[in-house]
C-alpha cells in the first residue's frame, strides 16, 4: 500500500511539474495579434544599451536617459504592423503596462511607449523596472487618430 501511495504521489508531482512547465512555454510569445494589428515585442536589459537610441521627438532624451535606469530595468520595445497589408504603423499612441504576476498582488506600471528609430525603422519603447524574478504580463494598447477605439495585445514573459 505504501509503494502505491509513493507511486501516486510521484505521478502527481510529475503531472504538476510538466503542466507548469508547459504552461510557461505556451504563454511565452514575442508576437501577438489584435483585430487590426500584428505586434512584435522586444525586451533588452537596460545595462546592455550603450548607445543612446534616436527618438523621433528630438527635444528630450530617450525615456529619461539610460544612466537613470536601475540595474533590473528592461527596455520594452514593440513594432506595430497593420494586419491587412503588413504596413508598419508610424503615428500611433502606444501605452505599455507591465504587471508582475504574483499570487497575491504584484506591481503594475503604466507608461507611454515613445516613438523611436531602431535600425532605421520606427518602433515604440520605454524602460520598465522588472527586477523581480517571475512571470510578467505586458499589455500594449494602441491608439490611432482615425479610429474610435484602441486595441490591446497581451504578452506573457518570464523574467
Amino acid at each position: 500500500m505504501k509503494s502505491l501511495f509513493k507511486l501516486t504521489n510521484l505521478i502527481l508531482a510529475f503531472i504538476t511539474l510538466f503542466g507548469v512547465t508547459s504552461l510557461y512555454a505556451a504563454d511565452s510569445s514575442w508576437h501577438e495579434e489584435s483585430e487590426s494589428y500584428k505586434v512584435y515585442l522586444g525586451l533588452v536589459s537596460s545595462s546592455l544599451i550603450k548607445k543612446q537610441p534616436y527618438l523621433i521627438d528630438r527635444d528630450k532624451t530617450l525615456h529619461g536617459g539610460i544612466s537613470k535606469q536601475s540595474s533590473g530595468s528592461k527596455h520594452v520595445m514593440v513594432s506595430v504592423f497593420r494586419k491587412d497589408n503588413n504596413e508598419r504603423v508610424l503615428n500611433a499612441t502606444v501605452i505599455g503596462e507591465i504587471k508582475h504576476k504574483k499570487l497575491l498582488g504584484g506591481n503594475k506600471i503604466r507608461k507611454p511607449l515613445e516613438k523611436m528609430v531602431t535600425s532605421g525603422a520606427i518602433t515604440y519603447g520605454n524602460y520598465f523596472n522588472m527586477t523581480e524574478k517571475g512571470v510578467y504580463k505586458i499589455s500594449v494598447e494602441i491608439f490611432e487618430s482615425d479610429k474610435n477605439d484602441s486595441e490591446e495585445v497581451v504578452f506573457i514573459q518570464k523574467n
